[in-house]
């Protein structure tokens, strides 16, 4: 999984494991990137994409990997 993530890391945020695909590299004030999600998301769920963003999952990747924006 580490080849999918920008940087070979893979991030936990408590149980989201979170791999960061895009990151602006000015400021990192914004990111997209990967996650798994223990359970489905809801209209609250929010991963921390990069130092300065938060994203939703968006896109069902199957098995709990979810594409986060």
């Amino acid at each position: 999984m580490a080849y999918l993530s920008m940087d070979g890391q893979v991030r936990r945020q408590g149980e989201v494991l979170y791999l960061p695909v895009f990151e602006d590299s000015w400021r990192a004030e914004s990111g997209r990137g990967i996650a798994y999600l223990p359970a489905p998301p809801t209209s609250e769920t929010i991963v921390q994409t990069a130092a300065g963003d938060v994203g939703s999952p968006v896109r069902d990747l199957g098995d709990g990997w979810w594409w986060v924006e």
